[in-house]
């Protein structure tokens, strides 16, 4: 397999999508980033030198895409393709000096990537997270409570970045109070975050859209405070954010779930997304 480095995120999506697409909702996550820094690109944004998208195809013989290597600093190298390249891509990667904090993409092909990471680099790796990606077609007929969903508005940015901190220190991982609140205006601009105020008006739960592909759009960022939880709010706020973004043209919407979490699996297949694929995300130790 020949495997080569672009400096043109536009370039590798124009090379790549095709075969990408074939799978869409499963490689949302290397379909959205590319479609983002595609659209960065355009608008000829410059990266501090520790930022600059990392972003690699391999090729097989016959020309096809056998591997899409995929990283924006600090983050994990994302990647997607064939299991049977995994290990000749960490080779590569390796032999190119890229540091990588961590690996995420489906199962199958990450773990193949971690055990020749490893074996290269003597490093120690830690699963992160076991996580499901589904996918949704169409909004289950389901009750939903009282209420409307809006955009979150400069006027919620002090009450999103409290929820967001809480968020990630329940899904992922703690972020700081400054992050959170530079993501949540940044988020709140685009006008991507939405609340589910209730029938009083008051915010009880929120949702954010994410990144787009040619068909579809991705959940993220949905929480729901201690107080208002197991009230349905999620629910109702993923069924109608998710009404929202199919009935802006969007085939499919899709998302990803921790594994160990029941509870949000359970909503998300009440509203009508199937499990489609494995996802999994180590860390590695140096």
């Amino acid at each position: 397999m020949d495997i080569k480095e672009y400096s043109s995120p536009k370039e590798v999506l124009q090379q790549v999508e095709t075969c990408l697409l074939k799978n869409e909702a499963e490689n949302n996550l290397p379909l959205g980033l590319l479609n983002r820094l595609k659209k960065e690109e355009d608008k000829n944004v410059s990266y501090e030198v520790t930022k600059q998208p990392f972003v690699a195809v391999g090729k097989k013989e016959d020309g096809t895409t056998g591997i899409v290597l995929l990283q924006t600093p600090p983050y994990n190298l994302v990647i997607c393709g064939d299991v049977d390249y995994a290990k000749e891509a960490a080779k590569w990667v390796y032999n190119k000096n890229q540091y990588i904090p961590g690996v995420v993409g489906a199962k199958p092909l990450v773990e193949e990537f971690v055990n020749g990471w490893k074996e290269l680099t003597n490093c120690k790796s830690k699963t992160f997270m076991k996580q499901k990606i589904y996918r949704l077609d169409q909004v289950n007929d389901i009750p939903r409570q009282k209420g409307r969903l809006c955009y979150a508005t400069e006027d919620d940015i002090a009450l999103v970045t409290y929820w967001t901190e809480k968020f990630y220190e329940e899904a992922l991982e703690p972020i700081n109070k400054e992050e959170a609140k530079l993501f949540v205006i940044n988020k709140i601009k685009q006008n991507q975050i939405f609340i589910w105020r209730n029938e009083n008006g008051c915010p009880v739960s929120m949702a954010a859209r994410s990144r787009e592909s040619k068909n579809g759009v991705v959940i993220s960022l949905v929480y729901t405070p201690e107080e208002y939880k197991k009230q349905g709010y999620a629910t109702t706020c993923v069924a109608a954010l998710s009404d929202w973004l199919l009935q802006e043209g969007y085939q499919f919407c899709s998302l990803y779930t921790d594994l160990e979490n029941q509870t949000s699996n359970n909503i998300y297949m009440k509203v009508g997304y199937e499990p489609i694929a494995d996802s999994v995300e180590y860390h590695f130790k140096y």
